[in-house]
């Protein structure tokens, strides 16, 4: 009787477990490489998946779950959102029984866009299908125009569109997005916009002006209110922004990046993941080694 209890409650696991959307168990699985899953749910943080999952695609691995995310965020785009921006993504909280809800808020929409445009280039590279991103063209187009709707006239993005905070990290994401989304439309046969060409020198050019401290070589990590911060000696955000220019070809510097891998202040198995990859995609550029325990 004990045994035939068990079986039933393993099926009825089971044909729960199928109900469940199939997008909604990708980006889990996905999502549980970076958060165990909590009893109450998660809170699903896309950034961080992007950055993950083009982690998985530069390997050829997670391939399936990767394009079944990206079909996921391709699907809860806003047309508009709160502040009135279309093709922005919010964070989202999906419970154990499948059910998602946004949070209604984005904690950077130039970098959620720009990681995305980033991802969707190394996904069709390693799965060698543009399907996908065909099939959504228009949403891919909607994530180059977040980019360059947050642009100020310092070539600088806003972080969120009530904001006039702006970031050293963010920004050179959202060059490399851009750059990322101009190599997308040549591999689909579409012509090279170059007004988009033009908004990424900006940004560039605003890195350089806006965020570049000549006198310590360094780059300050956040702009706002007219006032600057950094560059610190703090582990991050101030070191770890400023291997962002040469990582994502701001800068051939890469000096900051050596420094940080050679005394990172603290083990880099102790950094959060996104910041592990990001250091890590940073180091193949040159072929260092990270090692994980090195002690400060």
């Amino acid at each position: 009787m004990k045994k035939r209890l068990l079986l039933i409650i393993s099926v009825i696991l089971l044909v729960s477990a199928c109900e469940k959307p199939a997008h909604y168990r990708a980006v889990l699985a996905l999502w549980n490489y970076y958060e165990s899953a909590e009893i109450e749910g998660n809170n699903v943080n896309p950034y961080l998946l992007n950055v993950l999952a083009g982690s998985f695609a530069d390997k050829g691995q997670k391939l399936k779950e990767t394009g079944e995310y990206i079909s996921w965020y391709f699907e809860r785009m806003n047309y508009p959102d709160s502040c009135g921006l279309t093709g922005t993504m919010y964070d989202y909280h999906i419970d154990p029984g499948g059910a998602e809800k946004p949070s209604g808020a984005y904690d950077s929409a130039d970098s959620y866009a720009a990681t995305f445009l980033l991802l969707l280039e190394k996904y069709s590279a390693a799965a060698g299908d543009f399907s996908l991103i065909r099939k959504n063209w228009e949403k891919v187009q909607d994530c180059v125009y977040v980019i360059v709707a947050l642009q100020d006239e310092d070539g600088l993005t806003r972080a969120v569109p009530n904001s006039d905070a702006k970031y050293l990290m963010d920004n050179c994401e959202a060059y490399a997005g851009i750059l990322a989304y101009q190599r997308l439309c040549l591999s689909l046969g579409k012509e090279r916009e170059s007004y988009f060409d033009s908004a990424a020198d900006a940004i560039k050019e605003g890195i350089r002006v806006k965020f570049f401290d000549a006198a310590s070589g360094l780059y300050c990590w956040g702009i706002s209110g007219g006032v600057k911060s950094g560059p610190g000696t703090d582990v991050y955000p101030d070191r770890f922004a400023q291997i962002f220019p040469f990582l994502f070809g701001i800068s051939s510097d890469s000096g900051p990046l050596k420094k940080l891998i050679a005394n990172p202040g603290k083990k880099i198995v102790a950094f959060p993941l996104e910041q592990r990859i990001i250091i890590g995609e940073a180091a193949v550029r040159l072929n260092l080694a990270v090692t994980k325990e090195r002690e400060p």
